[in-house]
């Protein structure tokens, strides 16, 4: 790979590391955060000034480039889509999300990223769950913890409005004679003295491509776990009906980030910001991939922002996770006012992407994508 490939995406690499307990510093996951985010970037925005077309695309097969615009290139192998097994289609939010997903793949090849709706079939119909534990037996998990009281107070809110689920799925609603003993629980103790069994409640999560309708976030879960410990975790399902839900909403973002960036006179910066955020809330909501999914959103973020020629040069304040917020927050509205005050002020334009090697041409295989990783 050419050292200039390998030199520019330096400055974005530091973007993915949490200033937070728990998460140590890993240089080369810092790489593969930077090259990944130029490629994206190169991608998305030969994508945006491609003419907008109806139908399959076909071209770029079997490596080839696709339509050629003002010097930029669409790489769009068909064949090796994650989407409709590899069926001739347009080039999709999942496409695009599809380079990510490979540099963290190659980065580290002992983690399993995959897409959920390709591992077994019956792993998928059941649901397969990801699950994060915030408390597990006596431990308070150390990078996750700090979201516990935020979480606690989500459950009590849910409980009082909706009521919970047994673990056998049985909605239950708990006697009014309770509620001021709930109000008081500050601890996974404290709510099973309330609750008196395993119980977990499902987070909102609302739409915009279809307003008005909620579709199920994220399931945050109290268990007992012998002898005298809890597990307080949060468990996003990934059955076949949510997946179809999500992928459509999914899909109606890409959409609007397509209307954005292709305007004639330019995208609204604070317009295309808003829509790249609502696109990683509803990703890291879905949790589409076993494992990586809430890094790969927070790349896709940033390679959203550079396409239309804007960095964004912060990581999260201290003490704080950016995919917690999205999972807790019923809407993305409500999840991009948290995070812009700090996120906001930080965007710049730049013009790096017009004098930088093209990543897709470079690395074009595995092992190209290896070497690009491995060069100190």
């Amino acid at each position: 790979a050419p050292r200039e490939l390998v030199n520019k995406p330096r400055r974005f690499g530091p973007l993915i590391q949490l200033n937070t307990r728990g998460f140590l510093s890993n240089l080369r996951q810092h790489r593969m955060c930077g090259l990944s985010i130029i490629h994206m970037a190169q991608q998305a925005r030969a994508f945006w000034r491609q003419a907008p077309r109806k139908g399959p695309q076909k071209k770029g097969k079997g490596g080839d480039p696709g339509e050629q615009s003002d010097g930029e290139f669409l790489y769009f192998d068909q064949k090796g889509s994650s989407k409709d097994n590899g069926k001739a289609h347009e080039y999709s939010w999942r496409d695009w999300i599809d380079i990510a997903v490979k540099w963290r793949q190659v980065s580290e090849p002992n983690d399993p990223v995959f897409w959920i709706d390709l591992l077994a079939p019956e792993a998928f119909a059941e649901g397969f769950g990801l699950q994060t534990p915030m408390v597990t037996g006596q431990m308070n998990v150390i990078r996750y913890y700090l979201y516990f009281d935020r979480a606690l107070e989500v459950v009590k809110k849910l409980i009082v409005d909706s009521g919970a689920c047994n673990v056998h799925d049985q909605r239950f609603m708990l006697p009014r004679s309770k509620l001021d003993q709930l109000q008081e629980a500050k601890s996974c103790h404290d709510m099973w003295e309330v609750m008196q069994q395993g119980f977990y409640v499902e987070t909102p999560c609302h739409s915009i491509a279809r307003p008005g309708k909620s579709m199920a976030g994220t399931r945050i879960t109290l268990l007992q776990k012998q002898p005298d410990g809890f597990d307080f975790t949060i468990r996003t399902p990934g059955t076949p009906p949510r997946w179809v839900e999500m992928d459509a909403e999914m899909s109606h973002v890409w959409r609007l980030l397509q209307n954005e960036a292709r305007k004639k006179e330019g995208p609204d910066v604070d317009k295309f910001t808003e829509l790249a955020l609502t696109f990683y809330f509803y990703y890291v909501n879905f949790g589409p991939l076993s494992r990586g999914t809430a890094a790969t959103g927070y790349i896709a973020f940033f390679a959203l922002m550079l396409s239309i020629g804007y960095e964004v040069q912060c990581s999260p304040p201290e003490g704080t996770q950016v995919d917690w917020p999205a999972i807790l927050s019923p809407t993305p509205t409500d999840f991009v006012g948290e995070v812009r005050k700090w996120m906001y002020p930080a965007r710049k334009a730049t013009d790096i992407l017009d004098n930088c090697p093209h990543v897709a041409h470079h690395c074009a295989t595995a092992r190209r994508m290896t070497e690009a990783l491995n060069v100190v």
